[in-house]
């Protein structure tokens, strides 16, 4: 084997395959743990035969024999046992069930365990998701600083690139004119810091860490919605509640 050949099978050795890149729950009882990451990116797809698509109600094979679109939706998934940020897909009554576990635990807190139900091609196949473990401030803190996939274009991969990301997606945007990503404007900037100026400085320290930045203004627009996202988090966690108005006993 010639240098060149070595190199190639180095270089297929170490490529990531979708093998490895999405969960998989093939047979019954089979389990994968970890935490939720990220923000959802839904579909609407068709099943070809072959693989699920993007439906298009102008493509005459997506309307073939009677076929309907159906829901999928799909996260980036930390796997805590194997170290690695995956992707994980559901359809309409797993993402149910996410969010029922998103509204009681908080998807930042926990990792869960998720469990198939049902043999390989069985379509009465469900998933259980159960609370595995309350994450620690190092869990999570470690677990931020993994990079999410870009699921728009890891799903889509000939699609506009034009389509919007979903937020909270840390996936690098295209840069800008002169190779620098945009930054978000002067206004924007100051309406930020004068909301964080009423947070405590822990949280405007974790705030600035989680958006990989040291001052305010190098926010990239990419990350405002996120960068907004976590600021309401942090103004819902440290508000002061209301006094209960006090009762004349005598009136």
């Amino acid at each position: 084997m010639d240098a060149w050949d070595y190199a190639k099978s180095l270089a297929d050795k170490h490529q990531p395959s979708s093998q490895n890149l999405f969960v998989r729950l093939t047979n019954d009882g089979d389990k994968v743990t970890g935490v939720f990451c990220g923000a959802p990116y839904p579909r609407d797809v068709v099943w070809t035969g072959e693989r699920y698509e993007v439906f298009d109600s102008k493509n005459p094979a997506h309307s073939a024999e009677g076929r309907k679109p159906s829901l999928r939706v799909a996260l980036n998934f930390y796997d805590t046992n194997e170290g690695v940020m995956r992707i994980i897909e559901g359809g309409t009554a797993w993402m149910r069930d996410v969010l029922k576990v998103k509204e009681k635990y908080g998807l930042e807190r926990w990792s869960f365990e998720i469990e198939r139900h049902g043999e390989a091609g069985d379509p009465k196949t469900k998933y259980t998701i159960l609370p595995e473990a309350q994450l620690s401030e190092e869990d999570r803190a470690h677990i931020a600083e993994a990079r999410l996939h870009d699921l728009v274009a890891v799903l889509n991969p000939r699609a506009d690139s034009k389509e919007r990301r979903p937020e909270g997606s840390k996936a690098t945007p295209a840069p800008a004119t002169g190779g620098q990503p945009e930054l978000i404007d002067h206004a924007t900037g100051m309406a930020l810091v004068e909301r964080l100026k009423a947070l405590p400085r822990s949280c405007v320290d974790e705030f600035l860490k989680g958006l990989g930045v040291q001052r305010i203004r190098e926010i990239r627009k990419s990350e405002l919605a996120r960068a907004q996202a976590v600021l309401a988090r942090f103004e819902q966690a440290t508000a002061t509640p209301s006094e209960p108005e006090e009762i004349d006993p005598f009136a």
